[in-house]
């Protein structure tokens, strides 16, 4: 028997094995208990005769002094708008990442410079290696003993003086080398003092290898080397303007200012990608909206940074509005940023002080709108990223252009509010030329500075009497909407209504202006690393999948098939008969994506928009058509995760996007009411500023919605920011003790307590710079995540050679292996995760090469038995027969694969992916002739359903719509041919202007019509009165 201090050792910080695993039964994150549960699952165990089963006040006990010790804590805020809310603790979340062995090791710190080589991460994107302020990023480099500081004077080992304004990395020989962006140093002789002039260089760059000392060091020896004293900075010169000025940057005698504050540690900038979104908290369709606040490090890999496992809950609320919230958040990332974050660095194992910033802000459209303080898709000014500009608000009454609901409709938000009845005024082809022209290009860039000298406007014209007419016009001229304003703008229209005399009046709106906070504007302004209308970048799932591949795909369904039963059921057996191997996705449901086509989800239309010009050829308009694939042509570039020449792909994803608009002016010009054709546009330099589309893509986040939804159904609903937020907290503790983070026992820390705007009490941790002090789980718990099981998956963290075919085509590969057994396998999962079966495509990497590929077929997959490879699962070898894919067809405009009589044994590691193939249904005129089982409930029935017949079955495509794995198809792809725009633009314009004239026509007639049989209904009196009351008669006897 263990006595209880040897089980208390064994099951730290737990009492025991049976507290352990019922802590983490209430905490998993998609392990949801409510209280009636647990005391049922505790009544169980008792039952059972589980002994020293703890009871419910135990469990919750032990959980608040975990939570106390090493856990998250929910701060709470009461709003300016007047909503209480809580905020998990920004600083702990950041100091547990540092402190968990499992994320630590994949963060980077530095930007990295691939010198347009190729961007594949967030930190290799120019918003990150140089916009963000110097200050903010991180501000040091330990070379040696010695720490650098950015805006500090230093000496290079030639003996040149410099000041490094900002660190980064490059990849050498497989190695991340620091360097420094530099300024240089002369010497300047006053009438009263010598000492130094900072030129700021724009394009000098240090290795980190050529500094010798620091600034302290270069105090020290100053008078040694005969320089001036390295305090003593007189002014900064701009070597291109030529224009002088103070040093701003630094308190020259004290240096950076995190030197003294870091006490000899280093100092590390940490990236956060920033979300926000709503979602219901009810199962039922009944909606109840909670806005929240997700995080998720921007320094992590892109493989790692998509995992549920490393996004981190902030804040929700069913009634403080995002902006409200984002005011809690942004005061703890102000404190952050003003005073460091003290963390233990598991890797290092040493302290370390961190400075938070944030990289973007994802959401979906109207989300961003908000952010960006912008009055969203359906205003004139449409675009929260430049100022293009759509119809006038009296021709845009009665459009179907509104694209403000899309988003909303596409995440089960409230009904769409009905469009106005206002006729729609007709705009002539001159206006039309020119807003289809200026709809297709980037716009002026829409600036922080900007937006908030207008909102300042607001507030100055708000002060004064009788304006709000004015202010609401002001509102809509400028496409500018602070929702957080708007409240209290509102309280000020609102502080003089119903009252008298002008003196009064005035009283009144004095005194409210005076009550009212020192920050009327939204918090996103305070964020000093952000622009808003630059820094919400373009979300391709709602702007692509659930944008205009949703409004293409009802239009076919909806309009250009409507009332064709016998299209749409060819429609629906082409989609279920598409090949999907090689794609990564399930089989396809075709009834269900054509009956239900107005209903479907972001990974349907991710289906749809790589299978449609293989099953559309012939049922839609050849413009129709040829849009789907300038689309098929562009979504695999927009999705491809790593971009090898950056400036080479962006120049064609501008081309592509190009083409694809202009292919979709060419149909109809009417698309361009949808504002989400435009924000497309913004997309290349997003992906320049910020990395390839999916890191900055939202499916992970809009996927952990369902754990906020379910935090909330097993909650009692009467404090849901609090009890979510805590919820969260608690999956936070037992994430960080699981994955083997180091924490400080509760006896060795000193609580401080600290004031907030809450009557709830946080108890500050004072920090421990002793690594003795940082402790783990005990042998217990780490034993039960030790291998694969249920809790890991919660937490997201499992023949003779003769006889070969191989054998046949390289009769020396069976040399060394007479008297071995050979295995032949039917499938081989590949490096990236594809699954490969005998007869599918592949792309693999040349002989004798790393960067040259070819394309071919697997033949056959050999094992030699009782190899090293047998042992790990892994084919010896495999036989590729190589594919010619340098024909087009024409139709698809995608490469035609025919195979070669040449062959290639090749290893596992050579083999970069699967591909998809399509038959050339066009060419071949293939029909509807087969027939294939139907399963029900995994049984197979007697009922068969159609399918098509492939005639010449060797007559393939392939597939460059495949998003999965683009950047090996994409070398395969045939470039799209140069439109004429202004020949598009105008006859598409002509063609449309003439329509909605012969439309207005028709319009007339019919209306004239029913006016005369009215009149004629009426009898001989109607028609003895005068036209005016003839008018009203006929009104009154409708």
């Amino acid at each position: 028997m263990q006595d209880d201090a040897q089980l208390s050792r064994i099951w730290f910080p737990w009492h025991d094995k049976i507290t352990c695993t019922l802590d983490i039964l209430m905490h998993l994150p998609r392990s949801v208990f409510s209280q009636r549960q647990l005391d049922l699952f505790l009544w169980l165990l008792k039952v059972n005769g589980v002994d020293d089963v703890p009871s419910v006040k135990t469990m919750q006990g032990l959980n608040a002094k975990l939570q106390k010790m090493c856990g998250i804590d929910s701060i709470g805020y009461k709003g300016a708008l007047g909503h209480n809310y809580y905020v998990n603790d920004l600083a702990q979340i950041l100091a547990q990442e540092m402190a968990n062995p499992r994320v630590r090791p994949h963060l980077h710190f530095y930007p990295e410079d691939t010198q347009g080589v190729s961007l594949a991460e967030a930190r290799q994107g120019a918003r990150w290696l140089h916009e963000i302020p110097d200050h903010l990023i991180t501000p040091m480099a330990r070379i040696g003993t010695q720490d650098f500081y950015i805006h500090e004077p230093a000496m290079l080992r030639s003996g040149i003086p410099c000041i490094p304004v900002r660190w980064f990395t490059r990849l050498e020989r497989g190695q991340h080398v620091l360097f420094a962006k530099c300024w240089g140093l002369e010497v300047v002789d006053t009438d009263t003092s010598r000492g130094w002039r900072v030129i700021q260089h724009p394009n000098w760059v240090v290795r980190q290898d050529e500094f010798l000392k620091n600034f302290p060091e270069l105090c020290q020896d100053a008078m040694r080397y005969g320089i001036p004293d390295p305090t003593c900075i007189i002014d900064v010169v701009d070597p291109v303007t030529m224009a002088y000025s103070a040093w701003t940057f630094t308190e020259p005698q004290q240096g950076n200012q995190w030197r003294s504050r870091a006490k000899g540690h280093r100092v590390l900038g940490f990236a956060l990608w920033a979300y926000c979104d709503d979602t219901s908290g009810n199962l039922s369709k009944k909606w109840n909206e909670h806005n929240s606040f997700l995080i998720t490090p921007a320094g992590l890999p892109r493989e790692e940074s998509q995992k549920e496992y490393n996004i981190h809950f902030l804040s929700t609320s069913n009634i403080a509005p995002p902006l409200e919230m984002m005011d809690g958040v942004v005061d703890q990332l102000e404190e952050a940023q003003s005073e460091g974050i003290w963390a233990w660095d598991c890797e290092l194992n040493e302290p370390v002080l961190l400075v938070p910033f944030i990289l973007a802000l994802l959401g979906d459209n109207p989300m961003q709108s908000e952010f960006a303080c912008h009055i969203g898709l359906a205003g004139k000014f449409f675009c929260r990223n430049c100022w293009v500009k759509g119809h006038d608000q009296a021709s845009d009454e009665g459009s179907d252009a509104s694209g403000a609901m899309d988003d909303a409709a596409a995440t089960d938000s409230s009904p769409p509010k009905p469009k106005s009845r206002r006729k729609k005024a007709l705009e002539s082809m001159a206006d039309m030329v020119t807003r289809v022209k200026a709809f297709i290009k980037v716009g002026r860039p829409r600036h922080k500075q900007e937006t908030v000298s207008k909102l300042r406007s607001f507030f100055n014209e708000a002060s004064k009497l009788d304006t709000k007419t004015k202010v609401g016009k002001m509102r809509t001229e400028s496409g500018i909407k602070d929702t957080f304003q708007m409240v209290f703008l509102d309280q000020m229209f609102a502080s003089y209504k119903g009252k008298r005399g002008t003196d009064t009046r005035e009283a009144a709106l004095r005194a409210k202006v005076e009550s009212l906070p020192a920050n009327t504007t939204s918090p996103v302004w305070r964020i000093k690393e952000l622009d808003p209308h630059q820094d919400t970048p373009v979300e391709v799932l709602h702007v692509v999948l659930l944008g205009f591949v949703k409004y293409l795909w009802r239009d076919v369904v909806q309009n250009q098939l409507k009332n064709k039963d016998d299209k749409k059921s060819l429609l629906a057996t082409r989609l279920s008969s598409f090949d999907v191997s090689g794609l990564g996705i399930s089989p396809l449901a075709g009834t269900t994506l054509v009956q239900y086509s107005g209903s479907l989800t972001g990974r349907d239309f991710r289906a749809i928009a790589q299978a449609g010009p293989f099953v559309l050829y012939d049922l839609v308009s050849p413009d129709c058509y040829e849009t789907w694939v300038a689309l098929s042509h562009l979504i695999p570039l927009i999705w491809q995760p790593v971009i090898i020449n950056v400036q080479d792909h962006l120049t064609l994803l501008e081309k592509e996007i190009q083409y694809f608009l202009l292919c979709a002016a060419r149909w109809t010009t009417r698309w361009f009411n949808k504002p989400k054709f435009h924000i497309l546009l913004h997309l290349v330099e997003h992906i320049r500023r910020l990395g390839p589309a999916s890191l900055f893509a939202t499916e992970s986040f809009e996927s952990f919605n369902a754990i906020i939804r379910a935090k909330s159904v097993h909650s009692n609903r009467q404090a849901p920011s609090r009890d979510i937020a805590r919820a969260f907290a608690q999956g936070n503790r037992i994430r960080h003790l699981l994955a083997g983070g180091l924490f400080v026992p509760d006896e060795k820390l000193v609580p401080e307590t600290s004031a907030q705007t809450t009557n709830d009490t946080v108890q500050n941790r004072t920090f421990v710079y002793d690594h003795h002090a940082w402790l783990q789980i005990g042998p217990g718990p780490a034993d039960l995540v030790r291998g694969r099981s249920t809790v890991t998956q919660y937490l997201g963290l499992d023949d003779h050679v003769n006889e070969l075919l191989t054998a046949r085509v390289f009769p020396s590969a069976g040399a060394g292996f007479e008297r071995q057994l050979f295995k032949t396998c039917a499938d081989v999962r590949l490096e990236n995760g594809d699954l490969c079966r005998i007869g599918q495509y592949v792309i693999a990497r040349a002989p004798g090469t790393h960067a040259d590929t070819y394309m071919g077929c697997v033949e056959e997959i050999v094992q030699v038995a009782g190899s090293a490879q047998d042992l790990r699962s892994q084919p010896d070898m495999i036989l590729v027969r190589r594919a010619n894919a340098s024909e087009s067809a024409d139709t698809y405009r995608m490469p035609r694969v025919t195979l070669e009589s040449h062959w290639h044994m090749t290893l596992l590691a050579d083999l970069l992916c699967t591909v998809n193939v399509q038959h050339n249904c066009t060419a071949n005129h293939c029909g509807i002739m087969a027939s294939r089982t139907v399963w029900q409930e995994r049984q197979r029935t007697d009922q068969t359903q159609t399918a098509v017949t492939h005639n010449n079955p060797a007559d393939l495509v392939l597939n460059t719509a495949q998003m999965r794995d683009a950047v090996h198809v994409q070398h395969f792809r045939i470039h799209s041919p140069i439109l004429d725009p202004d020949h598009i633009i105008h006859t598409s314009a002509a063609r449309e202007v003439t329509a909605q004239k012969v439309t207005m026509r028709a319009t007339r007639v019919s209306s004239t019509r029913a006016t005369s049989v009215a009149a004629g209904r009426a009898g001989g009196g109607l028609q003895s009165l005068d036209q005016p009351r003839q008018i009203g008669m006929l009104r009154e006897r409708r």
